[in-house]
């Protein structure tokens, strides 16, 4: 599908998880997988906010200090990761807006989001730890219009329960909202459910250390993963 001028919506929103950008080398294999659809779709990548943002919260919750100062620090976390996705590749363009995502398609190129302002002037998210970028990834692509939103993780899905060292575990393919919400623990976060009620997009989530299947996921190809409905 070629990509559409004049417009900030995009085909599909992606959340590339600060797991994998934390590591070099799965970002590095990675990389090429998404080049390639430049141009292609209008994608537009919400990165997360990595160790940084885990050490934060965990610091946050431990001294009991002002969890509004340290959750907009948190919010900050993913610009940087922004800045370190489009480091690899000039077919990558930062935006910030509806104005630059417009731009930045029109010039045939991936959108990625420096989300802070977004997220620190928006009337839906609270400073809690409950919604991450799990959630707002979610939010965003409902309101660009995404047809699909894929969630890159460093694990192949969903589960039924969560997997133990050296256990060869199959991901749930297909889940029900209501269903993920009777799993014991899942890898998205707490607020998901509530939030994909409310802005529900077909999602997917996939691991990113297989570059193959975000591409896949990405184009709506079958591949390896965990699909999630309103079913």
């Amino acid at each position: 599908m070629e990509a559409s001028a004049h417009t900030s919506g995009c085909d599909v929103f992606v959340k590339l998880g600060g797991s994998i950008l934390d590591d070099p080398a799965s970002t590095a294999e990675l990389i090429p997988h998404l080049t390639t659809l430049s141009g292609k779709l209008r994608l537009l990548i919400l990165t997360g906010g990595g160790q940084a943002a885990k050490r934060i919260k965990a610091n946050q919750s431990a001294h009991g200090r002002d969890l509004y100062l340290f959750w907009r620090a948190t919010a900050l976390c993913p610009e940087v990761n922004a800045y370190l996705l489009a480091s690899y590749s000039s077919s990558f363009a930062v935006v910030s807006c509806a104005a630059e995502i417009a731009t930045c398609f029109e010039a045939g190129k991936i959108a990625v989001f420096i989300p802070a302002g977004a997220i620190l002037n928006n009337l839906c998210f609270m400073p809690d730890w409950l919604v991450t970028t799990d959630s707002m990834g979610l939010y965003f692509a409902h309101t660009l219009g995404a047809r699909r939103y894929v969630i890159v993780s460093d694990v192949h899905g969903i589960y039924e329960r969560k997997p133990e060292n050296g256990t060869s575990l199959a991901p749930i393919p297909y889940l029900g909202i209501d269903e993920l919400e009777r799993l014991p623990s899942s890898k998205v976060d707490s607020g998901f459910v509530r939030y994909y009620r409310r802005f529900g997009v077909p999602t997917i989530v996939v691991n990113g250390k297989h570059p193959s299947r975000v591409s896949a996921a990405i184009c709506g190809t079958p591949t390896i993963g965990t699909e999630i409905s309103l079913r």
